[in-house]
């Protein structure tokens, strides 16, 4: 299973832009997002991809018109639904309490309020096929950028998640564990209307007792001191704090972070919405749950190296929970403790023994590489530039230091005699015309272009004077170097969009 956080799609609420500079952030972010998941989506293959929220980024604010033109950019442009999803449709969608009956076709008991459209597939043969045919399950989580955050939660705005996306709370199970989706940004709200369907899923989830490894995920990382360290794979200095804006706050507060872990007693959990990596254990009775942070799969969202997950599930013989004991701290591999406890050390990470492992994986530092374009560009300006402004010198020494071609009277000569000159025989003014364009080592090239001789009748009869000429010829430059280079960019820009 391949988890992603966070794609974020750039829009008109990201930056305030609009116009070309939007259209061309929307199009280098969804090209880099595209190429990405192509990529990983092909050579990894994974059975289900999850989406952990914010999927777009003006989503919760945004008319019917934007919504609907980012959501065809997030299905078609980016994460090519059409092509390499196995359900068009989400996998758990809301359903009216009396359209829901215990013997209808892929029904799910989740609070009574879920329908599932259609059956996950379980047996390996299934998954296998549809990993030959290309495809893969798709899941998702509702973030804050989608539709808002507690007390502030846009109701219009989650009827349309749910609409296109599916539910917000819903358990599946597969390989042999039970993935459970968990809205905390509904949770994290006093107002009972707007909490009371993630509460009735929560509180149902908690009078069940797994039978089966359980894995949450949530947008929002679970409570945490703001001394806890993330581990050395974070990009960023600044650790996750309890701290909060408007729609948004960095971590779901301390108690519910607790009734979660006791309801859900998940083994693993997933979370979002911070865009770095952080990896943190969690203390749950006698034991230990791990939470990963994942970090934004764009790289226009704050950090410079984005990723995603790749998770295993690894369950044969049907264990119903993982243990992850407490070890040295000096040991580098374990995972910090999100809040202070009796037991001093830190945790294990998943090992061979778990039913489950997951790997962090780094996406191109896409920013790096447009440093490395602006700096090979400025290196090619900085060349032409002394080159021809050594040109220009060179060409003076042999004008007696005279205007630039001031000495040529006349454009008309014969190979015999230069016209107008009384010092110089035709070989030698054809030789010194060729040195004045082109540098002492390139005697004996071409004559210059038609463009160039236009460029020296025009100064010759005083209409420029030597640093216009001298700015018009690197201009000439960087336009024969344009004339090729830019075709050459957009054949390869077209290709990556097939």
């Amino acid at each position: 299973m391949a988890i992603i956080a966070d794609p974020q799609l750039t829009d008109w609420f990201s930056y305030g832009q609009s116009g070309l500079l939007l259209m061309l952030v929307e199009t280098y972010t969804d090209l880099y997002m595209r190429r990405s998941f192509r990529r990983l989506h092909k050579s990894l293959q994974p059975d289900a991809v999850l989406f952990l929220g914010d999927l777009n980024d003006g989503g919760r604010g945004s008319n019917k018109e934007v919504f609907d033109k980012n959501t065809g950019r997030f299905f078609e442009r980016i994460f090519d639904t059409r092509a390499s999803a196995w359900n068009q449709a989400p996998i758990v969608q809301d359903a009216e309490e009396s359209a829901v009956t215990t013997d209808a076709p892929y029904a799910v008991n989740i609070t009574g309020r879920y329908q599932q459209r259609m059956d996950v597939p379980l047996d390996s043969l299934t998954r296998e096929w549809i990993r030959t045919q290309g495809k893969s399950i798709r899941l998702y989580v509702a973030g804050n950028h989608d539709v808002g955050f507690g007390n502030t939660l846009i109701r219009p705005s989650m009827v349309r998640y749910k609409q296109t996306f599916g539910s917000v709370n819903y358990e599946v199970k597969v390989g042999n564990h039970s993935l459970v989706v968990l809205d905390t940004l509904a949770l994290s709200a006093d107002n009972p209307e707007i909490r009371e369907e993630s509460q009735q899923f929560l509180t149902q989830i908690g009078e069940e007792r797994p039978t089966l490894p359980r894995i949450l995920f949530t947008h929002v990382p679970l409570f945490r001191l703001d001394t806890t360290y993330c581990g050395d794979a974070r990009e960023t200095k600044q650790l996750i704090l309890n701290r909060g804006g408007e729609q948004y706050w960095n971590m779901v507060n301390s108690s519910l972070s607790q009734e979660t872990l006791h309801a859900v007693r998940p083994d693993m959990i997933f979370s979002g919405d911070d865009h770095d990596w952080c990896e943190i254990a969690h203390p749950l009775d006698e034991s230990f749950t791990p939470e990963v942070t994942l970090p934004t799969f764009s790289f226009a969202q704050g950090i410079q190296q984005p990723g995603f997950v790749m998770l295993s599930l690894y369950n044969p013989d049907r264990k119903a929970r993982n243990q992850f004991p407490v070890i040295p701290t000096s040991t580098p591999s374990g995972l910090p403790v999100s809040i202070t406890h009796e037991s001093s050390g830190t945790v294990a990470r998943p090992s061979t023994d778990a039913t489950f492992a997951y790997e962090a994986c780094m996406l191109p530092n896409q920013l790096q590489i447009y440093k490395v374009y602006g700096l090979l560009f400025g290196c090619t300006l900085s060349l032409i530039l002394i080159r021809r402004y050594r040109w220009i010198m060179r060409g003076r020494r042999y004008l007696e230091g005279g205007p630039l071609l001031g000495k040529w009277k006349d454009t008309s000569y014969t190979d015999t005699e230069p016209q107008g000159s009384t010092t110089a025989t035709a070989p030698q003014y054809q030789q010194l015309r060729q040195q004045d364009w082109f540098g002492d080592e390139d005697v004996g090239g071409s004559p210059p272009s038609p463009d160039l001789t236009s460029l020296e009748n025009s100064y010759r009869n005083g209409q420029r004077n030597k640093w216009s000429f001298y700015w018009k010829v690197v201009a000439w430059d960087m336009w024969h170097i344009a004339r090729f280079a830019v075709p050459l960019y957009l054949l390869l820009f077209a290709f990556t969009m097939l």
